[in-house]
C-alpha cells in the first residue's frame, strides 16, 4: 500500500470500469492474467498457490488478490479440494494532463486483501455476473454500478485497516518509549520496530502526537528526571544517565530548554513550592501534619475537613478531573497506589501535568509522612510532628493501661450492607499498635480489614467495640443506608448477646464517616485524642 501519499484521496479520484468476469470451477482450468489492465481474484473455495511477480501466497477460501497490470501471475491449486473463484478485469483511470482524455491509475494496493464483508461482494460479483451475461447495454452499465459499489466499500476498508495499522505501529513505539527511555534509542530503531521507512515514520508520528519521536523520547525523560529530582538526593549525573542522558552537562541544557531553569534551580523550586495538589485524602492528611494547606485537592465529605481547608481548589469529587487538575498547574502532584501495579493511562496523565510522587500503599505512614517532607524541605518539621506524636501516644497508652488494663477492643466497620472487622492498619494502626490495646484473638492475623456476616460477630467477642464507616462515599445517601445498616445490626440477636453490648461498652464514631479510618498523620493524631475522649472520661 502506498505510505508517501493520502491513499484514500486517490482511490476515490480514480474511475473503475469492469471488464469481464469469469467464473472457475475446475482446478485444471488454465488461468492466464490479462496485462493490459487489473485483474482481481476472488476465491469462494479453493486450495494452492499462487505467485504475483515472484511473490508467494497460499491460497485459500474467502482470500482476496489484486493483480496490477503487466505482473507476472503463476496460479496452481490443488486438484483435492473444491475449486470455484471469479476472475474480474477492470481497469482504474485517472484524468491524464490533456484534457478530456485518461490513462491508467497506479492503485499501489497490496496483493492480498482481506474484508470482513466476503458474502457482500461474493453477492455482488454474482449479480455482476449475471448481468454481463444478457448482453444487453444497460444491464452492462448496471453491473459497472455493482462494480463501482463493491470497489468503494473494499478500498474504504482497506484504507480503513491502513490507517489502524500505522497507528498500532506507533502506538506500539510509544509504548517503547515509555517502557525503555533508559535505553539507547534513535529514530531509526523506532521506525524499525514498528516496520517502517524512518521518513515516513517521523511524518506520521508527528502527524498522529504532534512532535516528532526525538521530542516526545526527550519529554519523557525530562519527566521521569523531574520525578527523581524530587523524590531522591542522588546526583545530577546519576540522574542524567538514570534517564537516558548521555551526560549531565547535555542532561542540564535539554531540562532548562524544556522547563526554563537548571535542575538544581527546579530542586530549589520545589522545596519552596505551595503549589501542591493531593489526589486523596491520604496525601492530603499528611500535608495538613506538615502545616502544608494543599494548593489543589480532591474533596468530598467522605474525610470530613473541609473547614480546615480554606484556600485549596477542588479538583475532583472521589477522582481527579483531568480538566481543571491541567488548569490550576501545580508544581507537584501527589498521590498514594501501589507502586508495583501498572498504572491506568489517566495515571501516567498525572505525570505531564507535574512530577507525581506515589506513596506506596504497602509502606507505613511514617514513610509516607516522611517521604512528603524530604521533598518539600520539611524534614524537621516532620522529625518534630513525630516525637509530639510518640510522646502523646505514649502518655495516653500509660493512662488507657491503668484504666482498662488487657481488655479486648474490636473495631468495627458498617457499610451499606457491609460488616467488617478493621485489623492492624488504619484506625488499628494507632489502636492496636501505638497505644498496645488488646485486640480479640481472630483480628490479630487481619491486616487491613476482613468482611463478616453478624453472626460471625461472636468470633471476636471483645470487652470494647468501637464503630466505625466502612466504604463511606461521603454522599447523604450512605449516611442513611449505613444508619439503617447499624439499626438491623442492634437487631440482631447475636449483636445483643456480645459482652461489649451488654455492659454498654460500644463507641460510636460512625456519624465521623472516614475521619478516624484514614491512613494519615493527621488522623492518627485525631484518634489519639478520640481514643483518650471515649475510653478515658
Amino acid at each position: 500500500m502506498s505510505s508517501d501519499s493520502n491513499l484514500s484521496a486517490r482511490l476515490s479520484e480514480y474511475i473503475y470500469k469492469l471488464e469481464s468476469i469469469h467464473h472457475a470451477k475446475s482446478w485444471d482450468m488454465p488461468f492466464q492474467h490479462e496485462k493490459a489492465c487489473y485483474g482481481m481474484l476472488v476465491f469462494k473455495e479453493a486450495e494452492g498457490d499462487l505467485a504475483i511477480d515472484g511473490r508467494s501466497y497460499a491460497v485459500k477460501r474467502q482470500h482476496i488478490f489484486m493483480l496490477s497490470p503487466g505482473a507476472a501471475v503463476r496460479l496452481h491449486l490443488r486438484p483435492d479440494i473444491a475449486v470455484d473463484y471469479y476472475y474480474l478485469r477492470f481497469y482504474a483511470l485517472q484524468a491524464a494532463e490533456r484534457q478530456g482524455q485518461f490513462e491508467m491509475a497506479e492503485l499501489a494496493c497490496p496483493d492480498t486483501l482481506s474484508t470482513s464483508y466476503f458474502p457482500f461482494f461474493l453477492d455482488k460479483i454474482q449479480e455482476m455476473e449475471h448481468k454481463n451475461r444478457s448482453h444487453s447495454g444497460w444491464e452492462t452499465m448496471k453491473a459497472n454500478i455493482l462494480f463501482q459499489e463493491m470497489i468503494c466499500v473494499l478500498f474504504k476498508q482497506i484504507v480503513h485497516e491502513e490507517k489502524t495499522d500505522l497507528q498500532q505501529a506507533i502506538a506500539l513505539t510509544l509504548e517503547h518509549m515509555e517502557l525503555h527511555y533508559a535505553a539507547h534509542i534513535t529514530r531509526e530503531d523506532l521506525a524499525e520496530l514498528a516496520g517502517l521507512s524512518a521518513d515516513y515514520y517521523s511524518r506520521s508520528f508527528k502527524k498522529q502526537v504532534h512532535k516528532s519521536p526525538m521530542e516526545y523520547l526527550t519529554d519523557i525523560r525530562i519527566n521521569q528526571a523531574k520525578q527523581r529530582l524530587v523524590q531522591s538526593s542522588d546526583s545530577f549525573r546519576s540522574i542524567a544517565q538514570s534517564v537516558g542522558f548521555s551526560d549531565e552537562f547535555y542532561f542540564s541544557r535539554k531540562f532548562k530548554a524544556a522547563l526554563g531553569c537548571s535542575p538544581m534551580a527546579y530542586v530549589k523550586k520545589m522545596k519552596y513550592s505551595d503549589r501542591i495538589a493531593s489526589l486523596n485524602h491520604l496525601a492530603t492528611g499528611d500535608l495538613m501534619a506538615l502545616g502544608i494547606e494543599p494548593y489543589a485537592a480532591v474533596m468530598n465529605d467522605a474525610y470530613p475537613i473541609a473547614g480546615r481547608l480554606h484556600n485549596t481548589i477542588a479538583i475532583g469529587d472521589s477522582k481527579p478531573d483531568l480538566e481543571i487538575l491541567m488548569s490550576v498547574k501545580p508544581d507537584l502532584i501527589v498521590m498514594s497506589g501501589a507502586r508495583h501495579m501498572e498504572k491506568s493511562p489517566k495515571e501516567k496523565l498525572f505525570n505531564q501535568i507535574a512530577p507525581t510522587v506515589t506513596l506506596d500503599f504497602f509502606q507505613s505512614w511514617r514513610i509516607h509522612l516522611q517521604t512528603i517532607a524530604g521533598i518539600v524541605g520539611k524534614e524537621k518539621e516532620a522529625r518534630d510532628w513525630l516525637e509530639r506524636y510518640d510522646y502523646k501516644a505514649e502518655t495516653i497508652r500509660k493512662q488507657l493501661s491503668s484504666r482498662i488494663g488487657g481488655e479486648t477492643i474490636l473495631i468495627l466497620g458498617i457499610g451499606d450492607k457491609q460488616l467488617c472487622v478493621f485489623g492492624q492498619r488504619n484506625i488499628g494502626t494507632v489502636l492496636y499498635g501505638d497505644l498496645h490495646l488488646a485486640a480479640p484473638e481472630g483480628v490479630r492475623h487481619i491486616t487491613h480489614y476482613r468482611e463478616i456476616d453478624a453472626e460471625e460477630l461472636q468470633m471476636y467477642d471483645a470487652d470494647r467495640i468501637v464503630l466505625a464507616c466502612f466504604r463511606h462515599d461521603g454522599s447523604p445517601r450512605m449516611d442513611r443506608l449505613i444508619r439503617s445498616e447499624a439499626l438491623r445490626l442492634y437487631e440482631n440477636q447475636t449483636w445483643r448477646h456480645l459482652k461489649a453490648v451488654r455492659n454498654g461498652r460500644v463507641y460510636c464514631m460512625v456519624d465521623s464517616k472516614h475521619l478516624f479510618t484514614s491512613y494519615n498523620a493527621l488522623t492518627h493524631d485525631l484518634i489519639l485524642d478520640k481514643a483518650h475522649q471515649m475510653l478515658l472520661s
